[in-house]
């Protein structure tokens, strides 16, 4: 009997028609507030009232970051800069996905987790996305730099002398709280020791090293990765268009290595800021 009772819960969550408990919040029922009102600029504080998942200082930061999205939306359509409306509108929907999971997909999520018993590629990368998503604290601090990379990026500050060192340091910053949260949460549900075998990286023996270095190590690389691919992003728009749309040219080798630079110094400060000082991992 108490089986069926928690199916008839999960499916009524699903559904958004049942009454759950999040956190410490009530999912209030009765409602036919559909979750994908969270993506509509002004919906926040409606979806909220039905379904307070989070606390409201959380929800007026969701709201103010959405409203600067909005705005460099609009800044960069009028100056006519496509990839910076571009990256605008990105932003503005993964600022807003934590809230939409947390309101609907919060059961499913941990129905998700719980079933991941056998390790791949496949399950790990669902388990850490699901994991970073699903936790607004982790992804709305890691969404901050990005905001205000996507309001600075664009028409406002292409003039300014290492504003583009800038942007990158912001970016390694959201980059290494995602990272962090990933490691944990991979090495919270199957382990250091399976991770590192499944990785081919007992070769190296570097096992001994685990819990001490695992997480820095791990936050450096995702940084450099991501920041080598925009680099080499970069260099393809110009070679098969030096004029582009989206401005962007040719930088020198030294540019290169101040961009590489700025993107590590951000997600390094990220790991100390969430680790040892945040604490919320």
């Amino acid at each position: 009997m108490e089986d069926k009772q928690k199916e008839s819960l999960r499916r009524n969550l699903i559904r958004g028609e049942g009454s759950s408990v999040t956190g410490n919040s009530e999912h209030r029922s009765g409602t036919s507030i559909p979750a994908y009102t969270a993506f509509i600029p002004f919906g926040t504080l409606l979806v909220y009232h039905f379904h307070p998942i989070m606390s409201l200082r959380w929800v007026s930061l969701l709201i103010l970051l959405k409203s600067i999205s909005l705005f460099s939306i609009c800044v960069n359509i009028t100056a006519n800069d496509p990839l910076w409306v571009m990256f605008g509108i990105w932003t503005y929907i993964i600022v807003c996905t934590p809230f939409y999971l947390n309101v609907v997909k919060a059961q499913r999520v941990m129905d998700v987790e719980k079933n991941y018993n056998r390790i791949s590629f496949t399950n790990l990368f669902k388990m850490c996305s699901n994991a970073v998503f699903s936790d607004y604290k982790i992804s709305l601090t890691a969404k901050i730099p990005l905001v205000t990379q996507v309001l600075v990026g664009g028409s406002i500050l292409y003039e300014v002398f290492a504003a583009d060192w800038i942007i990158h340091a912001l970016a390694g910053f959201g980059i290494g709280v995602i990272a962090l949260k990933a490691y944990k949460t991979a090495v919270k549900n199957y382990g250091y020791s399976t991770l590192v075998s499944y990785f081919r990286l007992d070769r190296l023996r570097v096992s001994g090293v685990e819990r001490e270095t695992g997480p820095i190590g791990f936050t450096l690389f995702s940084v450099i990765v991501v920041a080598l691919i925009w680099e080499v992003f970069e260099r393809a728009i110009y070679l098969t268009s030096p004029i582009n749309a989206f401005r962007i040219g040719m930088e020198p080798s030294w540019n290169i290595i101040g961009d590489l630079v700025s993107a590590i110094t951000g997600g390094m400060v990220a790991w100390y800021l969430v680790k040892c000082k945040l604490k919320w991992l």
